[in-house]
């Protein structure tokens, strides 16, 4: 019995090696080295990375910016007052954020105010498909659950599969120490390769409306805040106007207005002059990094552009305003001013 357990041993040790040794090595999703992030050429999963690296240190930031991944162009260092992070991951939705703040709560974090973008992702993108994906799979909240999610990154051919693409495909986003410092933000002066003559809205097939349990979850959000002393600050995200107009054509009037009754919200989509005019925006998802400066202007500042107010960008809107509004900017959106609606 001793001498075959001796000969099985080399077999155990390079299974062991294979099965565990390797894929940590590896890590494309760095879920294995929060706190030495790789420039693996491959999106880290940015909710577990940054939720893990939060509670690890826990009295760094006092504001979160929480959103799907068209909030990465807001520079989240410019609020004054505060050390705010940006929790941007893709497809971010009210639920995960929900829970990122539980577990952060959970884990002796204290922030003074939470901010979150909402958008047509926000109520058409169920979170559950994001359970078995890699680049999306949300933080683990039970020892059960954290089983299982590293479990699912040990996967040897994953693993060397992903060395294609980090040895010998082009860099397409660098991911290094900003990360811990800010959040990662959308640089200054990136440029737009997008073919506009071509350009569609950005809409996919995994979109399902939900709007019920998206505005349950960002209720429960309030409420968490509201019982640790956080202000919350909800924001629209300015879609394109591509964008906007599928987003209208698929529920996004009922989302507001459902929004509105669990609380105030700064509104910045709609058509306007920043959502028509394609120097803003990467493609017809992301924004510029000077249109979120604009943002934080209006809802840090209170610098806001009479023309871009006449239009719906910075307009305030609560429960007692919103069928106005709703009527004005959405019913009505490109009826009123002289809004230019030609892209340009």
């Amino acid at each position: 019995m001793k001498r075959f357990l001796i000969k099985l041993l080399p077999f155990v040790l390079w299974i062991f090696l294979l099965m565990v040794v390797v894929p940590v090595a590896i890590d494309p999703y760095n879920v294995f080295h929060v706190e030495n992030i790789r420039d693996n050429g491959i999106e880290p999963n940015k909710n577990f990375l940054k939720t893990e690296y939060v509670i690890r240190h826990p009295d760094r930031f006092d504001a979160f910016l929480f959103g799907s991944s068209r909030v990465s162009s807001i520079h989240s260092d410019r609020i004054e007052g505060y050390r705010c992070y940006n929790m941007t991951y893709s497809e971010g939705v009210p639920k995960e954020h929900l829970e990122n703040l539980q577990v952060m709560l959970e884990h002796g974090v204290r922030p003074k105010m939470v901010l979150v973008g909402v958008d047509s992702i926000s109520y058409m993108i169920d979170p559950a498909i994001h359970e078995d994906n890699r680049l999306r799979c949300p933080y683990p909240m039970t020892r059960e659950e954290k089983k299982e999610f590293y479990l699912q990154y040990l996967e040897p051919i994953m693993a060397v599969e992903s060395l294609k693409t980090t040895y010998f495909e082009p860099r397409v986003v660098a991911y290094d120490q900003k990360i811990y410092d800010v959040g990662w933000t959308l640089d200054y002066g990136v440029e737009s390769h997008t073919d506009w003559s071509q350009a569609e809205a950005d809409w996919t097939v995994q979109y399902a409306n939900r709007t019920p349990q998206a505005l349950e979850e960002i209720r429960q959000l309030k409420e968490l805040c509201d019982a640790n002393s956080i202000e919350l600050v909800i924001f629209t995200n300015p879609m394109h106007v591509l964008t906007y107009e599928k987003a209208v054509e698929n529920g996004y009037r009922d989302f507001l207005a459902g929004l509105a009754q669990v609380t105030d919200f700064y509104n910045f989509s709609g058509i306007n002059d920043i959502t028509t005019n394609n120097d803003n925006y990467l493609e017809t998802s992301h924004y510029m990094p000077q249109v979120g400066d604009r943002m934080l202007d209006v809802m840090f500042k209170g610098q806001v552009d009479e023309r871009l107010l006449a239009q719906g960008f910075g307009y305030r809107v609560t429960c007692g305003n919103c069928e106005e509004f709703l009527r004005k900017y959405v019913d009505g959106a490109g009826q009123s001013g002289d809004l230019a609606m030609n892209l340009h």
